[in-house]
């Protein structure tokens, strides 16, 4: 099998990596998995992954001028970056991707490489048949949480991307992840779902690349590009949560697709809420 088998990671990019990590410790329950500073080929950076709902995110900031995220931080000031996929063997999957024009843009260890974006509709994707000793899907209890969560996330709903033809998009990703496309909604709006793939354990949702001028009134910021953009978060009672968040200074920004968007300067990555899981989310299956 060379298909995906689950997310097992996105990748979240900034300046100051407490900035980012505290505030999803306080919101949503972050728990610390671990902490690192690495400057290995293709990596550069100082951060970690962290548990939170029921995935991890890698929180790091730049290490080194020739980190590979440098660029990205400086340009696009941070936020989310990456996925990072599941898979059972990184060399055969690598094998099976070149027969589908798509390359290592650089191999991380034996088990572990990024693809070139430019082959892969614009997104940088990780591809991994490892995991850390510390990831809670094997086995290890959840470090306890350094303070009670002002709105604990329960499951990590979905990632997003924002891309200019989400339809293509969506039938490229799925074949290579070797997934499904689960929706598509023609001439979407750009503050409409376009299209969602399959990530086997949770689900991408790819949003239309609004028109120039249009992008910082609905998202927030400048998105001119294909790119991962925000991910979502399930919690128990999104009007209660919403509440306490409300006290802490944070504000819902907009709703869009029917989904709660928190005010993107009030939190460290672009941040959907919701109350229950899409009904497309594969979890339904396992209830």
């Amino acid at each position: 099998m060379t298909g995906i088998k689950m997310l097992w990671h996105t990748t979240a990019m900034g300046t100051d990596y407490d900035g980012m990590l505290g505030p999803l410790q306080r919101l949503f329950g972050a728990a610390v998995m671990h902490e690192n500073v690495s400057e290995a080929v293709g990596v550069g950076r100082r951060g970690g992954m962290v548990w939170l709902g029921d995935n991890s995110i890698e929180v790091g900031v730049p290490v080194g001028e020739q980190s590979p995220v440098r660029n990205f931080v400086e340009k696009w000031g941070g936020g989310m970056h990456s996925i990072a996929l599941q898979v059972d063997d990184a060399r055969a999957t690598a094998e099976r991707l070149a027969r589908l024009q798509v390359t290592p843009q650089v191999w991380i260890e034996d088990g572990m490489f990024f693809s070139k974006p430019k082959e892969t509709a614009g997104l940088l994707l990780e591809w991994s048949d490892r995991h850390t000793d510390d990831d809670p899907r094997w086995g290890h209890a959840p470090q306890p949480l350094p303070v009670v969560p002002v709105a604990p996330a329960l499951h990590y709903a979905f990632v997003t991307a924002v891309v200019a033809d989400p339809a293509a998009v969506a039938e490229r990703l799925a074949g290579l992840f070797e997934t499904e496309i689960l929706r598509v909604t023609e001439d979407a709006a750009p503050n409409e779902i376009g299209a969602i793939v399959s990530l086997a354990d949770c689900l991408l949702l790819l949003f239309p690349l609004p028109d120039e001028g249009m992008s910082q009134e609905l998202w927030g910021s400048d998105i001119t590009r294909n790119r991962f953009h925000a991910h979502g978060l399930r919690v128990e009672n999104l009007a209660d949560a919403l509440s306490r968040l409300a006290s802490c200074g944070i504000q819902p920004a907009a709703r869009i697709a029917g989904m709660t968007y928190l005010d993107p300067d009030a939190v460290p990555i672009p941040t959907f809420l919701v109350e229950e899981l899409l009904p497309e989310d594969p979890r339904h299956a396992h209830k």
